[in-house]
């Protein structure tokens, strides 16, 4: 067992169906991994002000194959935190949690896992070769100015298959939001922009998973993955979290189809 693993106190019990397959942990790693996980965070935070300019409250991230192939990294715990979560073993263990309900929304997806071939996503040429690839980013939310979101209603790129959150919060952090909504509908959804939802209005909100520390989530992504994240009040604390991901690039077009209100005006209208 690796001790830096978020999901070593997964149990069946912290899995949902409503109104999403999600899974929720509490206190996902022991006191002292934590503790230096946090501690060393900073490495992370001066990173990111080196390389952007702080914006009020702006989603900032590193990805793993920098974090593994920069000498910035090598002696920091998060450099073995990233390894790990993006290794064949932690994929098998996602894929065996989601098995499922991936079997049950997808059943194109072969799961048998040894026979998967996993890279970790790259910007590089030919990484089209695998049939999935995997990330673990670390980041942050910049310091709020002004209570605001980093993002509404929306569904993650159809390209990925699973998504995850691990929230790393500063006790001393005054801020109040920056929660993770999850949403369903009884009426079809539309979309705009990137992924956002257009018909807001006709969103349900089921759930409301708190931003703390030491608090692992992971979902299955598809066309009802509804989520947000909640208005974030002043603080000159950074949100930091770890954003997990497993996409396929071969399956052509993504894993669903997002409905487009334009697109449906443009039918109506016969342009």
């Amino acid at each position: 067992m690796n001790n830096l693993n978020v999901l070593n106190n997964y149990k069946k019990e912290f899995y949902f169906n409503k109104p999403f397959p999600h899974i929720e942990i509490d206190n996902a790693l022991t006191d002292k991994v934590y503790k230096k996980l946090e501690d060393e965070y900073k490495t992370i935070i001066t990173y990111l002000e080196k390389n952007h300019k702080f914006k009020n409250n702006i989603r900032l991230q590193i990805n793993s194959e920098k974090i593994l192939e920069d000498s910035f990294f090598k002696k920091s715990i998060w450099y073995d935190f990233v390894k790990f979560h993006t290794s064949k073993e932690f994929f098998q263990q996602v894929m065996d949690i989601f098995k499922i309900d991936i079997d049950l929304n997808y059943s194109n997806i072969n799961i048998d896992n040894s026979k998967e071939i996993l890279g970790i996503r790259s910007n590089k040429l030919g990484n089209n070769k695998s049939n999935f690839v995997i990330d673990c980013q670390p980041g942050i939310n910049t310091p709020v100015k002004q209570k605001s979101s980093v993002r509404g209603p929306h569904v993650d790129n159809p390209v990925e298959l699973i998504g995850g959150l691990f929230y790393l919060k500063n006790d001393n952090d005054p801020a109040v939001g920056g929660d993770l909504n999850l949403f369903e509908s009884s009426k079809k959804i539309y979309f705009k922009g990137k992924a956002e939802v257009y018909n807001e209005k006709d969103l349900s909100l089921v759930k409301t998973i708190r931003y703390k520390k030491n608090k692992c989530i992971f979902f299955l992504n598809t066309l009802k993955t509804l989520h947000s994240v909640t208005p974030r009040s002043e603080s000159t604390y950074t949100r930091n979290l770890i954003n997990f991901v497993i996409e396929n690039y071969s399956i052509k077009n993504g894993y669903f189809q997002m409905p487009r209100k334009g697109n449906l005006l443009k039918k109506i209208l016969n342009i």
